[in-house]
Parts: C-alpha cells; sequence; structure tokens
C-alpha cells in the first residue's frame, strides 16, 4: 500500500497495522520472560499521547505496559524518523525510550511528593507500572465541574515542589534546555506542517478550511515563538511534562492525584500551567453546555487567585502560559488530525477527528488576540470562546477585572 496522496513521508495504512501488531507482540514476549510463571492476560492496545500502552493482567496483580516505539508515536508514523524499516532497525531506540522513562518515574518516587507509578519491570523496550484505577482529571470535572478550581488548586500545589526547588536527582533526569529556551511543547507544535492533512483523515469536506486554518495558527504560534523571553517569568525548577487531565488520576476515591508519563523538563511551572489549560480547552468544548459554563468559570477563578499570586510579574507569566497553552491545542489538534486511523485511538483524539473546527476556533481567537491586543485580552476573550460568547474584546470585558491583576 502506497503512502497517502501528496505525502512521500507518512507511513502507509499497511505499515501502521504492522506496527501495532509488532507493539502487541512485544508486550506478549515481554511478560512472558518476566513472569513466565504466571497466566498472562494482555488487554487491548490503546495510544496513550506519544505512547502505546495496554492494561495486562498477570496472575492476580494489574499492570500498565507502555511502549514508545524510538520516538513520540505521532512523529513516527508521520516519518520524520524513516520508513519502517529505518524503526525496525533501531530497535535500541525504544529501549532508551522506555529506560529514560523509568528513570524519571524512580527519581520522582524517591525525591519529590508527588504520587506516582513507580516502575515494576523492564524488559524489552516494555515499561511495566502499576495499573491506576479510579477516575482521571478529565472524568472527575466533566461530572462535576464545578470542582475544577479545587482540583486544580490541589493539583499544581501538589507540583509547587518540583516548580520551585527540585531535589538534584530529578534535575539530572530530566530532558536537556532546547534551543532559546522553547518549551518542548512549543517546539513540537511548530514542527508541524499542512502537508500531513490528508482528505481520508479529516471530516468531510473539510481538508481544504482545516489546512488554510492551520497554516494561520502555525504562523502566528512562530510568531509567539520569536518573542518567547525565558527572562519575563524565570523559572527555577522543573515542568513534570506531559501533564493532561487524563494523566492526573485519583486511585481508591482519594483526594489527593497520582500522577502518570511524565517527561520532565527545565521549563518549570508556566510550562506545565499552559499545557494542562490547553488539555482543559479541548475538554471544554467538546463538553455540554451547561458543563462548558461551569468549567470556564472555574478556570477563571483558579487564574484569577494565579494571576494574583505573580504580583508584579503577572503579565510575564501570564504570556508564557498562553503561549504553551496555544502550542497545547495545536499539537494535540494537528496531530489527531494526521495520525492515520490504523491507530487506536484516544477519546479525545478521536472527538478531535470528528469534529476539530471549535477547538481550532477558539485557538484562532487566543493567538489572534495575543498577537495583537496583548495578554489580558487574549485570556479574557479566549474565555469568552469557550463559554460559547462571540469572543469579541467587548463580550470579554467583565472577565477582565477577575481575571487579570490591576
Amino acid at each position: 500500500m502506497s503512502q497517502p496522496p501528496g505525502c512521500p513521508a507518512c507511513w502507509p495504512e499497511a505499515d501502521v497495522r504492522w506496527l501495532v501488531a509488532d507493539t502487541q507482540r512485544r508486550i506478549v514476549s515481554a511478560t512472558a520472560e518476566l513472569w513466565p510463571q504466571f497466566r498472562v492476560d494482555v488487554g487491548p492496545l490503546f495510544t496513550a499521547g506519544t505512547t502505546f500502552a495496554s492494561r495486562v493482567q498477570v496472575g492476580g496483580s494489574v499492570v500498565c505496559a507502555a511502549v514508545r516505539p524510538g520516538g513520540a508515536l505521532s512523529r513516527v508514523v508521520r516519518g520524520d524518523h524513516g520508513d519502517l524499516a529505518a524503526v525496525r532497525a533501531d530497535d535500541r531506540g525504544c529501549a532508551d525510550q522506555a529506560q529514560a522513562q523509568a528513570e524519571q518515574l524512580t527519581a520522582l518516587a524517591a525525591h519529590s511528593g508527588l504520587r506516582v507509578a513507580a516502575p515494576t519491570a523492564l524488559a524489552g523496550g516494555v515499561l511495566f507500572t502499576p495499573w491506576v484505577g479510579g477516575p482521571s482529571l478529565a472524568a472527575r470535572v466533566q461530572a462535576q465541574p464545578a470542582m475544577l478550581t479545587e482540583l486544580l488548586a490541589t493539583l499544581m500545589d501538589d507540583l509547587s515542589e518540583l516548580h520551585r526547588d527540585p531535589a538534584r536527582q530529578l534535575r539530572q533526569a530530566a530532558a536537556p534546555a532546547q534551543a532559546r529556551g522553547l518549551p518542548r511543547m512549543v517546539t513540537a507544535a511548530l514542527e508541524h506542517t499542512t502537508d500531513h492533512f490528508h482528505a481520508d483523515r479529516a471530516p468531510a469536506g473539510e481538508v481544504g478550511e482545516l489546512r488554510a486554518l492551520a497554516g494561520s495558527l502555525s504562523m502566528r504560534l512562530g510568531r509567539l515563538a520569536a518573542q518567547w523571553d525565558p527572562a519575563a517569568y524565570p523559572s527555577a525548577g522543573l515542568a513534570f511534562g506531559n501533564l493532561s487531565p487524563g494523566h492526573v488520576l485519583y486511585p481508591d476515591g482519594s483526594p489527593a492525584p497520582m500522577l502518570i508519563a511524565p517527561s520532565l523538563g527545565p521549563e518549570g511551572e508556566p510550562a506545565d500551567t499552559g499545557t494542562l489549560l490547553g488539555h482543559l480547552h479541548l475538554l471544554a468544548v467538546g463538553a455540554a453546555p451547561h458543563i462548558r459554563a461551569d468549567l470556564v468559570e472555574g478556570l477563571e477563578a483558579w487564574l484569577s487567585g494565579r494571576l494574583a499570586a505573580c504580583r508584579d510579574q503577572w503579565r510575564g507569566w501570564l504570556s508564557a502560559v498562553l503561549t504553551v497553552w496555544a502550542a497545547t491545542v495545536f499539537d494535540t489538534a494537528v496531530t489527531a488530525l494526521t495520525l492515520p486511523a490504523a491507530l487506536p485511538f484516544a477519546p479525545v483524539a478521536a472527538a478531535l477527528r470528528t469534529d476539530p473546527l471549535p477547538a481550532l476556533a477558539a485557538l484562532d481567537v487566543l493567538t489572534r488576540e495575543l498577537r495583537r491586543r496583548g495578554t489580558d485580552a487574549a485570556l479574557n476573550a479566549t474565555l469568552s470562546a469557550l463559554a460559547g460568547a462571540a469572543g469579541t474584546a467587548a463580550d470579554g470585558a467583565d472577565l477582565t477585572a477577575t481575571a487579570t491583576p490591576r
């Protein structure tokens, strides 16, 4: 089977299906090597951000098996790491990715106050951690959207040590700084091209509109990245990375969250905040109107307190957060729209593939206002857009008093 028309880099569906099947075989082989004395039941494969994962029953225990095939999954199937033959030849890449993740989880478990799912085993490029049951942050705020402000406050308080004064071992396990100090999420967003928008992967009749909108958004993100100034809000700590509502879990009814799938990096708290808010942006646009209204109200209340705490540095903090927020929405949406149908999709990605324009329309408001009118106007307009208002400066004027300090 050939590549999608007009794109020589993207993997053909047959190669993607082979990768999925090979990952399942890899997990089965690793569990047989580690636990030959137990009956093993490997569940269906699903995508968890940049990784394949599966629920595995081993005797009386349940573990999560995670595989990252030599790099971020979306980049692999876009051909950024070569074709299938090249990826198959680089078996060390898969093992190195699993080892790096295991080292970060081990360091977090030993040298931070965070609750994390520490590794239980590592074999054949497969990382095994305890299976964490219970609702995610996404599930909790969809069921009780009025709880969002409290849940965000608790989560960010738990992360405060990592954000302000992480242990030396955590710094050693973290990824190195990017060029010009750009957060990794911004760099990832800028790497996307509209070449990977294919008619068979977009809603009927929308591929042209999506390409045009994505091109405009990418151009604005590039200009925002060019204005990035790490000194505007310096951060002494680390970012947890990959901080999405699906990676924050509440096992056994506990009020304390457990975090999974870290990607420690030097960007600090603004990167984690922007990433999380970007994912909540996607959650809000897909929610029922009454839930969306409560979610936006919760975001506004939490941001009001956080901006007040920044004192005279609030504008630099908000600029960094909004830039990462925009990059997160763009990266997540474009990734969902460019992944081949042969992959097992997470619910958020599946929803974006079905109806991406509402999320991108609100992102259009955010990036346009941030470029033209600055941080407070961008925040007010974006909250209005997420709530379902027209998203104009006049509509958002009543939010300014509570969302940005004076």
